[in-house]
């Protein structure tokens, strides 16, 4: 009787030390991974590391600000010309045209930074997938 309670005891604690897993969450797009077999440190550092991977599709978000202040300031210049074309350089025509321009600008290139964050986003969700599937990870969501 001793041998089976020992053998089983035996047999429950090579399991319970193999049976390891949970799941990870990346913090900054909410996907979550699921593994098993491996600690719980181990998973966070191979996140970090497709983290680390997915960080270099990250384009630079400070010209697309620059995008958004360069689009505002020639569509202000081309609404004066064409308001400046219908009357005189100083009339009201000229600062309407400039007004609507620079709205129209700026309008612009806050599209142009909002699709390129949205691309940013994408790109990094897709290479982190990829990578933590490559380990082994089950994406969850």
């Amino acid at each position: 009787m001793k041998k089976h309670y020992l053998a089983a005891t035996l047999l429950l604690l090579s399991t319970t030390a193999f049976a390891e897993g949970g799941v990870v969450t990346d913090a900054s797009t909410n996907l979550i991974f699921d593994y098993d077999n491996i600690s719980q440190e181990e998973a966070i550092e191979q996140l970090d590391e497709c983290q680390d991977i997915a960080m270099t599709t990250q384009t630079e978000e400070a010209s697309n600000k620059g995008s958004a202040v360069s689009g505002a300031a020639k569509g202000a210049a081309a609404g004066a010309a064409v308001g400046a074309i219908s009357g005189n350089s100083g009339s009201d025509a000229a600062k309407t045209g400039a007004t609507i321009g620079l709205v129209s600008g700026r309008v612009k290139g806050n599209r142009a930074a909002e699709a390129s964050k949205q691309n940013n986003q994408q790109a990094y969700q897709t290479v982190l997938r990829n990578c933590m599937t490559d380990k082994h990870f089950v994406a969850l969501n």
